[in-house]
């Protein structure tokens, strides 16, 4: 008989979302982007039309494609940056000779910067991370922001089989930071698929997606929920270099639970705004290697005889600057973990992934139905089978796991506006 274990991902993780101009007349270019030292690809380095909303983002062999119109003058300028790394300026024509299958090299050079310790506002880094804090309500949304989203969450068995995918186009009802409100969500539109046969023996749901990916918001739900003023007795924090994006310049603390404290907390970097103090981005990992008690934290239901190993539990957040306020952007969550039955020697290796971006955000609330609200008990696969739709996704008619989110987003906004304007 197939065996039954419910995953519950409880906190989660983020990167920056690049909206796409989209076009009928375009033409294509692509570019390979890499660090001037080390010759590795960079992934999620920006890539953007100048004075455009056009752009993108690399993948992870640092391969983009930018789609601009076919208007768009030799003599455009189209600008590549990284966290870290000086920004390059190329022009359209540069690309002239090349596609995707043959590239063009990009090389961006890391910035080594000297800064004058006056500079720095805080000299004690859980200071500087404090005063981030503190900031939150000036820097965040005080009100409710209706926000639409593109979702979506994949279990794959070992490396190459996906057991579900789902996705779906989701509307936010998004709480001031600063109260006690949840989000409220609402499926628009969803599909789902699921990949099971007589040789996994192990049936496995995945509760709560949506609504976690939400409540790793950092600016609501700091540090694993430490209160702010009990972040230094839990958390050792360091200064990082300073990283700059986008004109941007971060100062990036990194931190770890202190090594007496014994329960299961964050290791990670959190960049914060020079000018403003606000939280840009947070990258975490919690601290589950090596800890059997890890998989109590995921797990609600597991078989009896098998025993499970939570291998890593990663998280990125991103916000974005809109005028003089940050808003939440973009989140992933990938949980990776093995299983072992008893007596067994052999071990199964699976992988839980979600990860939202959004697309739009205006600043007065969605209101969405108390009865069609996604609660934590949910489970996508359950869900997006009432919400599907064939024709809203026309050609778009099979979910791409493996597909940069970005192009996928190009996907959704495309029939977003179609879908309006019928």
């Amino acid at each position: 008989m197939k065996r039954t274990a419910t995953l519950l991902i409880a906190i989660f993780s983020l990167m920056p979302l690049l909206s796409a101009q989209e076009t009928t007349d375009f033409l294509q270019i692509a570019g390979r982007v890499i660090d001037g030292n080390t010759g590795k690809p960079l992934h999620y380095a920006s890539v953007n039309l100048a004075g455009t909303n056009v752009s993108n983002v690399t993948n992870t062999e640092g391969i983009f494609t930018l789609k601009v119109p076919t208007r768009t003058v030799p003599s455009a300028l189209v600008t590549i940056s990284h966290l870290g790394y000086a920004t390059v300026t190329m022009k359209i024509s540069d690309f002239q000779v090349y596609n995707i299958e043959n590239p063009l090299q990009v090389t961006l050079n890391p910035i080594s910067i000297t800064l004058d310790p006056a500079l720095i506002r805080a000299q004690d880094p859980a200071e500087l991370v404090l005063a981030a804090l503190y900031k939150i309500k000036q820097n965040y949304p005080e009100n409710h922001v209706g926000m639409t989203a593109f979702y979506r969450e994949l279990i794959k068995k070992g490396n190459t089989k996906y057991l579900t995918m789902n996705e779906a186009i989701l509307d936010i009802d998004k709480a001031p930071c600063t109260s006690f409100q949840n989000d409220r969500v609402g499926i628009y539109k969803g599909r789902g698929s699921q990949n099971y046969d007589s040789s996994d023996t192990l049936f496995i749901q995945y509760q709560g997606g949506v609504v976690s990916i939400l409540q790793i918001d950092q600016t609501k739900n700091p540090f694993a929920m430490v209160p702010v003023n009990d972040v230094r007795r839990f958390y050792d924090f360091a200064m990082e270099p300073v990283e700059y994006q986008d004109s941007r310049m971060y100062y990036v603390v990194s931190f770890n639970q202190k090594p007496e404290v014994e329960e299961i907390y964050m290791r990670g970097r959190v960049y914060i705004d020079s000018e403003s103090l606000a939280i840009g981005r947070v990258e975490m990992n919690m601290n589950v290697e090596g800890r059997e008690e890890a998989a109590d934290i995921f797990v609600l239901k597991r078989p009896q005889g098998t025993h499970f190993e939570v291998k890593s539990a990663e998280y990125i957040l991103n916000y974005k600057p809109v005028g003089d306020k940050w808003y939440y952007d973009y989140a992933k969550m990938e949980l990776k973990f093995e299983t072992r039955r008893k007596r067994s020697f052999f071990r199964n290796h699976y992988s839980v992934m979600s990860e939202i971006a959004v697309t739009d955000h205006k600043a007065e609330p969605t209101v969405i139905d108390k009865d069609s609200r996604v609660k934590f008990k949910d489970r996508m696969t359950e869900k997006v089978s009432a919400f599907t739709d064939d024709n809203f996704w026309e050609n778009y008619n099979v979910i791409e796991p493996d597909a940069d989110i970005n192009a996928v987003i190009k996907k959704i906004i495309r029939q977003l506006k179609k879908h309006n304007q019928e």
